[in-house]
């Protein structure tokens, strides 16, 4: 497993020298763009709208719009400028409840594990935080940003979570119909909650595939073996909610 992230956490006086490791990986099935009329792939180049001519990454600089068609240019050496504390460790600004954060706010994952020298340290919070059941929370710098990033004990280690901050956390009363209120009866109401406990069981994480990902599979290799493709019909849907819900509670019996 390669590191993305080098550097430290600081928390009072205590410096830990840490790396940082994806903890999720992709297993969506990717696609290539080809020519429908040869195979060839599809490439896309890079042009300039104003004079036309195809350009390589080395002369792309980044620009930022102040007004339509002004831009303000920021070179690499200019955003080096910028002086930010986390660019090179963690510093952890309060310990506080998990019941606290709520779960939108969190981004992705990372785990953790220490430089050769600060094992100890990394050992201490790790278990410290086990004891007290607390979090940190922090700044780092990554991939061209700075990011607020938590801290937790998580199966024998230290995950540090990205984070969304407050202004990137969309206002659910803007969306249609959040918070709508219809009249619903006592039946259906009584009915929806059996059925809900009916299905209450033990989580297993594990039991849960791609399925899509799997019928994409076995559709590419039944195109290769030159098969005929299946079509599974859907199942009926009830007439109505009340009929819903008893149809679901009897299946479940």
């Amino acid at each position: 497993m390669r590191a993305v992230w080098k550097g430290a956490i600081s928390f009072g006086l205590v410096s830990i020298p840490v790396k940082a490791y994806n903890a999720t990986i992709s297993k969506e099935i990717k696609f290539h763009l080809l020519h429908s009329k040869d195979g060839g792939r599809v490439r896309y180049r890079k042009f300039c709208e104003k004079c036309g001519e195809e350009i390589s990454d080395e002369e792309i600089v980044r620009g930022y719009e102040i007004a339509k068609n002004e831009f303000v240019i920021l070179t690499d050496e200019d955003l080096e400028k910028i002086p930010l504390k986390s660019t090179k460790s963690v510093e952890i600004k309060r310990f506080f409840e998990p019941s606290e954060l709520r779960e939108i706010f969190y981004s992705g994952f990372y785990y953790l594990s220490p430089e050769k020298g600060g094992e100890k340290a990394y050992v201490l919070l790790r278990e410290a935080m086990k004891a007290t059941n607390l979090m940190g929370i922090g700044k780092i710098s990554f991939r061209g940003k700075e990011s607020l990033v938590a801290l937790k004990f998580f199966n024998g280690g230290i995950v540090l979570a990205n984070l969304h901050y407050v202004d990137e956390i969309r206002n659910p009363a803007e969306v249609p119909m959040w918070g709508i209120e219809v009249e619903i009866s006592e039946e259906e109401l009584e009915l929806a909650k059996k059925l809900i406990m009916a299905m209450k069981k033990p989580l297993n994480i594990e039991e849960f595939r791609n399925e899509y990902k799997e019928a994409l599979l076995k559709l590419i290799d039944a195109k290769l073996a030159g098969k005929e493709i299946i079509v599974t019909e859907e199942p009926k849907t009830a007439k109505s909610l009340l009929d819903a819900l008893k149809a679901s509670l009897e299946a479940i019996k």
